[in-house]
């Protein structure tokens, strides 16, 4: 019992970790209570402490689940609980695979969980984290600390798996150190001592390089490019009711016609903002047009797009329509300069997964799903910068974001509806990785969401601005694009996870090659 509640009580400290509790000096330690509780265990057990440890850590942080499936894909409340808890499970069992493998293989030996620990949860995050259609990043251990600047400045090398890393290897150096097995024995006495000084230098050398980092004086080569950024707070309820269709267009030109006065470089409205398909409806598409030219500001606006697919037909068939979730760049004149569809879609709520398994829920998201995936990322030219478009979802994965940046964007745009959050963690949680995408490519990231939160974070990670959510508003923000080339993460990505799956094969044959406690004639 004794053990479980040392799981449970991992879970509790990852979950205080993160927003909207912010108390990211937990994630320091959180861990320990696990690995006590693994130590000496067989693997099985271990794996099911892990879990535990899962189960209380995501059903936590990720509760807000229920609520937009609830009120936004009118999914029954019981029903809505099975599926987090699936979710739930399935995350999960990653961290439960992390105990098991430290377990097996570490051998209960203190240099070999040191190596381990770090190495094998670096992995397992990543390899969670980047399928292409069914990778989910949300509440990597790293996100943790992003108002840490000193600490997150290392994810322009590593991206944001070196902080998991270095989160994790802080725990398990502290492990070693306050675990009492491992004064037992002199040759591991002098381990500890090694590992000790190894986990304060490798700390130490990380959290230099940010104050170095953030001390330093930046070169801006052009001037700041000053962003509209338009939060209308419209209710989900509302979007697509043609009730208010009149409304809130109304309102999305009201708040830019302010921001209009103090003359921005470039005007952004959130995702999927328009009541109508942008280019399909004359009426709503000419009034939009209309109003870019009022404002005199080139506009970046989501909106959903139906795209003709004549490759496909049949002689004698019509052209099947394809529906998308785009952003669309449109000039002070009013003429658009291109189009970026969302590449990765959000689970249940752009597509259903598994539609063979899950074939019950197609009738509770009829409104939600049936969006196709976009094909390439695309950097849009305004003045003498490059900038590039994420779409919601897609702000939470490293190597997509990371292509358009190695492409040449000086600066991100993220637009989003966060109204499916309601007022959670979420949408603080969302916020946070946006900061880290940020750090990851040295650039500056403007983002305007529906209900918020809508702000700029500059390269170095800083919230600039940030808006209340759920409240009308429009922000002026000035921004400095990347003008230098691309840094190492953007140019090379995930080298640092893609070394650590390397590693835990090497680590763990060492370990299991390793003398157990009993070969020292002590248990």
């Amino acid at each position: 019992m004794k053990d479980y509640l040392a799981a449970v009580l991992s879970g509790l400290l990852l979950a205080f970790a993160f927003p909207k509790f912010n108390l990211e000096f937990l994630a320091w330690f959180a861990l320990v209570p696990l690995l006590f509780a693994i130590y000496g265990e067989n693997a099985r057990r271990a794996m099911k402490l892990g879990f535990v440890t899962g189960l209380v850590f995501y059903f936590i942080t990720l509760s807000w689940v229920t609520n937009t499936l609830v009120n936004y894909g009118n999914i029954p409340t019981v029903v809505s609980w099975m599926i987090l808890s699936l979710l739930v499970a399935y995350l999960s069992l990653y961290i439960g695979l992390f105990a098991y493998l430290v377990n097996r293989f570490g051998k209960s030996h203190p240099v070999h969980i040191f190596l381990l620990a770090p190495v094998t949860w670096t992995a397992l995050e990543y390899l969670r984290s980047t399928h292409s259609i069914y990778g989910f990043s949300w509440q990597g251990l790293g996100y943790s600390q992003f108002q840490s600047l000193p600490v997150i400045q290392m994810a322009s090398i590593t991206g944001v798996y070196g902080i998991s890393a270095l989160i994790v290897l802080v725990n398990a150096g502290l492990f070693v150190l306050l675990h009492p097995a491992f004064g037992k024995y002199p040759v591991w006495q002098n381990c500890r001592k090694r590992i000790a000084v190894s986990t304060l230098l490798l700390l130490s050398l990380c959290v230099g390089y940010g104050w170095w980092t953030l001390n330093q004086t930046p070169v801006y080569g052009i001037q700041p490019v000053r962003v509209g950024l338009i939060q209308g707070n419209i209710p989900q309820a509302m979007k697509w009711n043609p009730a208010y269709r009149d409304e809130v267009l109304g309102r999305y030109r009201n708040l830019s016609l302010k921001a209009a006065a103090f003359k921005p470089d470039l005007m952004v409205w959130p995702e999927a903002v328009t009541p109508f398909f942008f280019g399909r409806d004359a009426t709503g598409t000419q009034y939009v047009l209309d109003t870019v030219r009022q404002t005199q500001t080139p506009m970046v606006l989501g909106s959903p797009a139906l795209k003709q697919s004549a490759q496909e037909l049949a002689p004698g068939t019509s052209e099947p329509l394809r529906l998308y979730n785009s952003a669309y760049f449109i000039s002070d004149q009013g003429e658009s300069l291109g189009r970026y569809d969302k590449i990765h879609l959000v689970p249940f709520g752009e597509f259903v997964p598994f539609r063979s398994i899950l074939f019950f829920i197609d009738k509770m998201v009829a409104n939600i799903g049936d969006f196709e995936r976009g094909e390439d990322a695309k950097v849009f030219q305004l003045g003498d910068n490059k900038f590039a478009v994420n779409i919601c979802f897609e702000i939470i994965f490293p190597d997509l974001v990371r292509q358009s940046v190695k492409q040449g964007a000086g600066y991100l745009v993220n637009i989003t509806n966060d109204a499916w959050f309601g007022k959670s963690a979420a949408s603080y949680q969302h916020m946070s990785m946006v900061a880290m995408r940020a750090v990851e490519n040295r650039v500056p990231i403007v983002r305007a969401a529906n209900t918020g939160i809508t702000g700029s974070v500059d390269a170095y990670g800083r919230i600039l601005e940030a808006t209340e959510i759920f409240k009308e508003d429009w922000i002026i923000t000035p921004i400095h694009p990347q003008t230098s080339k691309p840094g190492f993460y953007s140019t090379y990505g995930d080298i640092f996870s893609q070394l650590c799956l390397v590693l835990v094969p090497l680590f763990a044959f060492m370990g299991s090659r390793a003398r157990t406690p009993s070969s020292y004639g002590m248990i």
